[in-house]
């Protein structure tokens, strides 16, 4: 390859990667100040950040589609189309994340029911949970700017977004946990578990701001006033957006059933599914910005009618991406207790993570192969074929742990998860390979 593709793909995508692992830090920073209110309120902000996953997964419908439609009409040349399609995007978010929320909030008790919470941890669930989702807007908003930057080719502004906003989370979380000492035994702003949640909400719509103000300044969105109301658009973004978007939700309510199994082995099993999933972020981590990348440069060339140069550049991303995927995997197996022993003192839970890891490390090439190349159907506007693979095999993990669970015990739940992967990757390599997605006219 040559080296100055070398440096656009990487220009793309190392951006991108920082910024998932900047949006990583979240949650960790609401479980850093939320944790020294005590146990039950950190388990409580703990089962209410892992219901945000499927939810936002449904939010970011728009985001989807507007990358994809902005990336090929960038790539077609019309940019004054992709300035309309970006600002139609940014204002329907608003609307559909207003109306989303609203509908969650009734559903709040049922998902309760599914996690089996207690009283006690409904209550600070409710805390967290209500606040976020009161704040949906904020969230799905900047992601739909972000979307906008990338389908124009720019991932560095997203990054320093939400950079900005973790850096705001992280200097406002704390004082609206734990409030602020006016005098003496009076606080103003001591909403604790709240204040968590309404710290994340604030900095999102905070950077918003700013980033739907430099969307303006880099001509990349029109002017508020000139938005109308697009039904093309509109069903083209929940066209593309709307596979992923269910696929993702699946999988969360998918892994709600899946933990059930490892829960069987108590606090061992739950504890070596946690590290093992901290022990891979990082390549799950690289593996979504060359899939950003490969969004941007697949669109693009989709959008300049010239789909075989669009499928160079995904083999090109994906076999970049390798180098490095393989690099970690082989330190991920040759060092899976040391990285294991980083998260637990636990002898069982090590050793049981430790296989976990090893693994993981074998089939992380697959999971680079089913991500990278989801990011592919994205940008060619063809995300069928990779919900129906994810879903399909994401939904197979449950019987091949009840299969698998009574003959190899705990490391027969690992065997299943990640077999699936291994089969998510092959089958979606397939897919792409055999080019139907070449078939499919950009819609602008």
């Amino acid at each position: 390859m040559p080296k100055s593709e070398n440096r656009l793909i990487l220009a793309l995508a190392i951006p991108a990667v920082l910024q998932t692992v900047v949006k990583s830090s979240f949650p960790i920073i609401d479980a850093f100040w939320v944790g020294k209110l005590g146990s039950v309120q950190l388990a409580s902000v703990s089962v209410a950040t892992f219901l945000t996953w499927g939810i936002l997964s449904l939010g970011e419908i728009i985001a989807t589609g507007n990358n994809a439609l902005v990336a090929q009409t960038v790539g077609s040349g019309n940019k004054k189309l992709s300035s309309k399609i970006s600002l139609i995007s940014i204002v329907n978010t608003l609307i559909y994340s207003v109306i989303l929320g609203n509908i969650i909030i009734f559903t709040t008790p049922y998902l309760y029911d599914i996690v089996n919470l207690d009283a006690q941890q409904r209550i600070y669930t409710d805390q967290f949970f209500h606040t976020f989702l009161y704040g949906l807007p904020a969230f799905l908003l900047l992601s739909t700017v972000s979307s906008s930057f990338r389908g124009f080719g720019d991932t560095r502004t997203p990054f320093y977004l939400l950079a900005s906003a973790a850096l705001l989370n992280f200097l406002i979380n704390p004082l609206l946990v734990f409030g602020i000492e006016i005098s003496p035994g009076y606080k103003i702003l001591n909403l604790g578990v709240t204040g968590s949640a309404l710290s994340s909400v604030i900095s999102y719509f905070s950077i918003f701001i700013v980033g739907f103000h430099l969307l303006k300044i880099k001509g990349f969105r029109d002017k508020l006033f000139e938005y109308k109301i697009d039904k093309k658009i509109i069903t083209e973004t929940f066209r593309i957006g709307l596979p992923l978007a269910l696929n993702g939700l699946a999988f969360s309510f998918i892994y709600l059933f899946v933990s059930r199994f490892v829960s069987d082995y108590g606090s061992v099993g739950l504890a070596a599914l946690g590290i093992g999933h901290r022990s891979e972020s990082l390549a799950y981590q690289m593996t979504v910005g060359f899939s950003l990348a490969a969004t941007i440069m697949v669109g693009q060339n989709i959008g300049a009618r010239n789909p075989d140069l669009a499928e160079k550049y995904a083999w090109k991303i994906l076999k970049l991406s390798s180098l490095f995927i393989l690099t970690f995997s082989a330190i991920l197996y040759i060092f899976s207790s040391e990285i294991a022993s980083i998260f637990s003192n636990d002898i069982n839970v090590i050793s049981s993570a430790s296989m976990l890891n090893k693994l993981s490390a074998i089939v992380l090439i697959f999971s680079a192969a089913d991500v990278i190349l989801s990011g592919a159907f994205a940008g060619a506007g063809d995300t069928m074929p990779p919900a129906v693979i994810s879903f399909t095999f994401n939904i197979l993990r449950i019987p091949l742990c009840a299969l698998f669970s009574p003959i190899w015990g705990l490391t027969g739940v690992w065997i299943a998860i990640c077999l699936s992967v291994a089969l998510k990757g092959i089958f979606i390599t397939y897919w792409f390979r055999k080019g139907n997605w070449k078939k499919i006219q950009p819609s602008f």
